[in-house]
Formats: C-alpha cells, structure tokens, sequence
C-alpha cells in the first residue's frame, strides 16, 4: 500500500511505499476521518498520529465519506455530492465510488498528520515550502495577518512572481473579495438612493391611480345620477 502524507504545519507532503502488509495493518477496519497512531510502520514513525483523509483504490476509484462499505458500489450523483463534478446543470450521474472504510483493495491511502512524533521524517517535517497562494477575502486576510480594521489589508496581499516565455518577469497578485473601500460605500449609498427614488415614485404612481379610480367613479356615479333624473321626468311629463 502506498501512504500519501501531508502536513499542514510546513505545507509538504510525501508518498511512502510499504510492502509489508503487517506495516499497515494499523488502518485496516479505519474510517475516513479517523486519527490512527502509526508507532508500526516504524521506528521513525514512532509518537505520530496520522488522519484518514481518503483514497482510491487499486483500480483508481476514490473512497467516499459517508459510504459504510469495504468495497465499491454505485451512487446516483448530482451537484453538491463528492467524487462527482456535473457537466450540465440540473445533471445526475450513477457513478461507481469506494467506500470510507479501508480495506486490502486500497492502492493510495490519503493521510494527514495531526501529532508529530519524535524523529523528524526527511522530505516531510524538516523542510518549508513558502505559501504560494494566500487568502484573498478581507476578512481572512486580517485573521491571517492578525491584522485591525484600521490596517490597509491591501498591503498584506501574498504576491507571486510570473516569468513569461518571453523572459519578461512582473507581480501578480489576486483581487481581494469584500474589500470595503470609498467607493465601495460611495456605490451602495447610490443604490439605496435609487432604490429610494424607485420606491418613491412607486408610490406616486399608486396614489395617481387610486385618485384616476375615485374619479372615474365618482364621474360614473354623477353619470348615472342624471340618467335617472331624465327618466323621472319623462314619467312625470
């Protein structure tokens, strides 16, 4: 089985190979979701506390949360539903998934780490990849940086370098979302105002037709008024 670990703390990951069965044996019967002591897959795993995250299979079907099973089975699908992305709106799909429970069938096992243990794992624990991507809400951005609402959050944007083909280097960096600025408020007090405006001139238009209604029936009721007086004449003469 091959073991596919991730750590959160540095941002590294790396794929160990074992072929002895009674290395693994730890995960076996495991759900997804679940924290595994590792102390059997060897002496530098000693103290570390590993976390199923998933899988695929040994012919590449991925494991779902939530599937009680230690085989495959197919699950009618739609928007929303993991291991599946439609391709048209509305789309449903019966596609074949593994289930959340680990088993022999089991090629690539997905795992993270949650407790580090004594010796540190070459390639894993004792390097530091930078942080290539880096929030864009403003929000985040602040909790991130542990930054005020006073700090300009766009100065704390993580920027990357691009080198085009042509040898050309410049900085790319994403657009903060929900990023309140003075034109931000400047736009929202102008769409209030217009809804304002709308909702004002909906008004006069209803106070316009009800009075359109009361005259057309106080006409109607003057109209009728006559007629009646000319045919009470006419009885009389």
């Amino acid at each position: 089985m091959k073991l596919n670990v991730a750590n959160p703390a540095t941002g590294a990951q790396k794929l160990f190979d074992f072929d002895d069965e009674r290395k693994v044996r730890c995960f076996m019967e495991q759900r997804m979701g679940q924290d595994i002591a590792v102390d059997s897959l060897g002496d530098e795993w000693k103290g570390y506390v590993l976390r199923i995250t998933g899988g695929n299979d040994k012919q590449g079907f991925p494991m779902k949360q939530g599937v009680l099973l230690q085989h495959r089975t197919k699950l009618l699908l739609s928007k929303g539903h993991s291991c599946y992305r439609p391709r048209r709106t509305g789309e449903r799909k019966r596609k074949s998934v593994r289930g959340c429970i680990v088993g022999n069938d089991i090629g690539v096992l997905a795992t993270i780490i949650v407790k580090q243990g004594e010796q540190e794992l070459p390639g894993l624990t004792d390097v530091t990849l930078p942080k290539r991507l880096g929030p864009k809400r403003a929000t985040r951005i602040r909790k991130f940086f542990n930054l005020d609402k006073k700090d300009d959050v766009r100065a704390f944007v993580i920027k990357r370098e691009v080198t085009r083909a042509s040898g050309k280097t410049y900085t790319k960096s994403p657009k903060i979302q929900r990023l309140v600025t003075p034109m931000r408020l400047q736009r929202k007090r102008h769409l209030q105002s217009l809804k304002k405006r709308r909702t004002e001139a909906q008004k006069e238009s209803i106070a316009e037709y009800k009075a359109k209604v009361a005259q057309r029936a106080e006409e109607k009721k003057t109209h009728i008024a006559s007629l009646r007086a000319q045919k009470k004449a006419r009885r009389s003469a």
